[in-house]
Formats: C-alpha cells, sequence, structure tokens
C-alpha cells in the first residue's frame, strides 16, 4: 500500500472518530457510513479496526467511544499547562463575573472550547465543557477568533462557513458578517444577542495565540442582564483582565 493509500485510510478513521464529537448516542455503522459518506463495507472494515485499537466499542449495534480516547485530548490540555496555569484563572474571575467564562481556540469551521469555568449561579449556560465546539459566525467568540485573522485567511476561512440561520437574528449575509468581523477587530471585543440562541447575550476579547491558532475568551448570560452598559463595561473589563492573566502566564500572544 502507497504513503497516499495509508494517509487516506488513516484520514477515513479520524472522519469515523469525528462523527462521535456531538455525544449522540446508539450510533451504528450504518450511521457511520451515511454521516462519513463511505459505503458500508467501508465504513464497517474502519469501526472494527477503532474497535480493535481500544477507541471505540460496541453494545449490541450501537457504537461508543471508549475512555481512551480522553488520552489524547490529555496530552493537548497537559503540554499547554491548562490544569496548572489556565484553569485557575478561568475559575477566579468567573466568580467574579459570577457566570461562566470559556476560552476557545479556532478549528477549522468552529470555535474549539479548550477550557470553562462556570458558578453554580451562571444565569445561561448551554452545558458546554471543553471539547464543545460552537458556530463561528453567530457567536461572539467565534468571531472574535475570526477578527484575529489576516484578510486574505479571514476570506478563504468564510468562503468554507455554513452561514446557517440559528435564530430570526442570525446574520447570514456575508458582506454584513465581514463588517461586523472588521468592527470586532477594531474594536477589540465582540458583542452578540440572539443571533445564536434567542435570549442570549455574549461578549468576548481576544487571548493571542495557542498552538499558532487565535484563542479568544467569552461568556454568556442574558440579553436583559447585559443591556445596561455599565454591566457590559464591566464584564468587558473582567474578560480583558482575564485575558492578560493568560497571556502573562503562558505568553499566549507569542503564541506559545
Amino acid at each position: 500500500m502507497s504513503t497516499r493509500e495509508n494517509a487516506s485510510t488513516f484520514a477515513k478513521g479520524l472522519r469515523v472518530l469525528e462523527c462521535f464529537e456531538s455525544g449522540q448516542r446508539g450510533m451504528t455503522m450504518a450511521d457511520v457510513a451515511r454521516l462519513c459518506d463511505f459505503d458500508r463495507a467501508t465504513a464497517r472494515r474502519l469501526c472494527l479496526t477503532l474497535i480493535d485499537c481500544g477507541y471505540l466499542v460496541q453494545n449490541g449495534r450501537a457504537l461508543e467511544l471508549t475512555a481512551k480516547a480522553l488520552a489524547i485530548g490529555a496530552g493537548y490540555l497537559t503540554s499547554h499547562d491548562y490544569g496548572r496555569a489556565v484553569q485557575p484563572i478561568l475559575d477566579r474571575f468567573a466568580e467574579e463575573l459570577d457566570g461562566e467564562i470559556a476560552l476557545a481556540v479556532l478549528d477549522g469551521p468552529r470555535a474549539l472550547y479548550v477550557a470553562r469555568s462556570a458558578t453554580s449561579s451562571a444565569r445561561v449556560s448551554f452545558g458546554f465543557s471543553a471539547g464543545s465546539t460552537l458556530p463561528l459566525a453567530p457567536t461572539a467568540i467565534g468571531r472574535m477568533l475570526l477578527a484575529q485573522l489576516a484578510p486574505d485567511a479571514l476570506d478563504a476561512r468564510l468562503a468554507g462557513i455554513d452561514l446557517q440561520r440559528y435564530t430570526d437574528r442570525t446574520e447570514t449575509d456575508p458582506t454584513e458578517l465581514r463588517a461586523r468581523i472588521r468592527e470586532t477587530a477594531a474594536n477589540g471585543h465582540c458583542h452578540v444577542e440572539n443571533e445564536f440562541e434567542m435570549g442570549a447575550s455574549a461578549l468576548a476579547v481576544p487571548v493571542g495565540q495557542i498552538g499558532g491558532v487565535p484563542a479568544a475568551l467569552g461568556t454568556t448570560a442574558s440579553v436583559n442582564a447585559m443591556d445596561d452598559p455599565a454591566t457590559r463595561n464591566r464584564v468587558l473589563d473582567i474578560l480583558r483582565r482575564a485575558a492578560m492573566g493568560l497571556g502573562y502566564q503562558r505568553g499566549m500572544g507569542t503564541g506559545a
């Protein structure tokens, strides 16, 4: 088998694993074939290989990820010092916010949460955790990630994004979306209301880079809680101080 064929097979195996990112239960080999656009024989062969390697387990017809899949993610978190340097900062500023705060990085057409902290009194929570993903276009943290790209890189990224309408307030016009991203870059923060979830208001600020890709900090609250400009300014101040703390701890702005 040639190098190209080996790489192709490996890439297909990764696509199978990506089918389980949403946490959907009861997924079968037929579901994997459909989601990956593979024929059933290919999907079966790849699933059986991942079962043999310990990354999937089969109960009846249903497939599930095993805990072994966590080890790869744990290696990423350890190498970037999340447990010692990042999580304590997020915990401290979540308490100051009396809400939730999340750190995300740009991952293809989405924002990927790499750390999060929330108080028990957080008024708005989507149940996200490290490893959860958000669309880029309708979210504050997503637009803040896009705003850190060079113009050519931004155009290429937007060309690959499906501008899905999540609410009747979601901006789906490419020209207007670019204008809002440029405004985000100029302001150094992003504020989005009701575009991803009605009743939710989100703020985000840039952090710099983690592993060579843009990173951002964000928080979500109810629209009513963010109506007052003084409240928004207070939240922005907390997010900016948290971002500075992360930068000082890890040199994120230098691409660490």
